[in-house]
């Protein structure tokens, strides 16, 4: 039966090298000694796995929170808008409104333009965005 025996780093030993018992004795310490090293090294990375996660979750609750508030800033704006025509008589409840002798003008929106910026939380994947009551075809 053959077994596998497992062979030395590079450097550990060169063929031809004559060790003493001593000098064997020192590098087996050396070897212990940089063992601790490593695990110490290792509980460190393993620390700040951890700590990388933390991070990484709290970015996503983040995104989350900035989300929701241009959600709302949103529909600030929109409720501005609104109060905005109540005001204008444009819109609510207009019967005690005074009696015009002659019809306001209706206005005609020549454009509308939103802008919302993403440049305080910058992500990098994938998104899916849904537009919903547009057309890009003529009304007949």
């Amino acid at each position: 039966r053959a077994f596998w025996l497992p062979r030395f780093p590079a450097g550990l030993t060169m063929a031809g090298e004559h060790l003493t018992a001593a000098e064997l004795r020192a590098r087996i310490e050396e070897q212990r000694a940089l063992r601790v090293i490593l695990k110490e090294e290792r509980s460190a990375l393993t620390r700040e796995i951890e700590e990388a996660k933390e991070r990484q979750q709290l970015r996503r609750e983040l995104e989350r929170e900035s989300q929701i508030n241009i959600w709302v800033r949103s529909g600030n704006g929109a409720k501005r808008r609104i109060r905005t025509r109540i005001d204008n008589d444009e819109a609510g409840d207009v019967d005690g409104a005074p009696q015009q002798t002659e019809k306001k003008p209706t206005r005609t929106p020549s454009l509308a333009k939103t802008t919302v910026s993403y440049a305080s939380a910058v992500v990098k994947r994938e998104y899916v965005w849904e537009v919903q009551g547009l057309s890009w075809l003529e009304q007949q």
